[in-house]
C-alpha cells in the first residue's frame, strides 16, 4: 500500500503539472542561461569561484528576478553552476511575473532550470498555488513536486488550482476550426415571375 506521503506528493506533482502545462507561453527557466547575470547587494566578496552577495541582494538574468538577504553564486570554469537566495522570504519571479516562488531558501541551478524552495514555499503560477515545506519546480519539464514538514506537527501540501478561462483557448484544441454545417433548407417551389 502507498504512504500518504507519497499519495500527496504524486497529486500535487500532477496536479499542478497539469495547471503549469497549460500555459506553454511561460518561458523555461533554462532560457536564461545565455543572459548576463546582474546582482546588486549591500556586500560583495568573490573567493575560489564562490560570490557572495549579502544585505538587499537583487539579481536579474534575461526574464528571471531573485530578491534575497544573502545570496550565493557558485561558478565551475566561469559558467554560473548553481544559485543559493536565502531570505525571509527570499522570492524568484519569472516573465514579468507569470511565475512567482519564495521561500526561506532558493536553490536554483543555472543548467538545468531546476528550483529547489525549501522552508515556507510558494510558488504560483495564474491565480494557481501551491505551498509545503519543500517544492521542486524543474521549469524544462513544467513539473513540480511538494512535499510537508516532516516531525511531530506535520504540514500537508495545499493546493489551489484555477480553472481555465472560457475565452482562454486549449493547447490541445485547433486554433481555428472549421464552421458548424448548416441545416439544410427545404426546397422551395419555383415562381413564374
Amino acid at each position: 500500500m502507498r504512504s500518504p506521503e507519497l499519495l500527496i506528493r504524486l497529486t500535487a506533482t500532477l496536479s499542478f503539472a497539469l495547471a503549469l502545462a497549460a500555459n506553454a507561453e511561460t518561458p523555461a527557466l533554462v532560457e536564461n542561461n545565455r543572459a548576463p547575470i546582474n546582482v546588486s547587494a549591500d556586500r560583495a566578496t568573490y573567493e575560489n569561484g564562490r560570490g557572495i552577495y549579502e544585505g538587499r541582494v537583487e539579481l536579474r538574468q534575461g526574464n528571471l528576478a531573485i530578491n534575497a538577504t544573502r545570496l550565493v553564486i557558485d561558478e565551475q570554469n566561469r559558467q554560473v553552476d548553481r544559485i543559493l537566495a536565502v531570505g525571509a522570504p527570499a522570492a524568484l519571479n519569472q516573465a514579468n511575473g507569470s511565475v512567482h516562488a519564495e521561500a526561506r531558501s532558493i536553490e536554483y541551478f543555472v543548467a538545468t532550470g531546476k528550483v529547489i524552495l525549501t522552508d515556507k514555499a510558494v510558488i504560483q503560477q495564474q491565480g494557481s498555488e501551491i505551498r509545503g515545506n519543500r517544492i521542486v519546480y524543474d521549469s524544462q519539464k513544467q513539473t513540480v513536486e511538494a512535499e510537508g514538514e516532516k516531525g511531530a506537527e506535520q504540514e500537508r501540501v495545499n493546493m489551489t488550482l484555477q480553472p481555465r478561462a472560457k475565452d482562454t483557448p486549449r493547447t490541445d484544441e485547433p486554433q481555428n476550426p472549421s464552421p458548424a454545417p448548416q441545416p439544410s433548407q427545404p426546397p422551395q417551389p419555383e415562381s413564374d415571375y
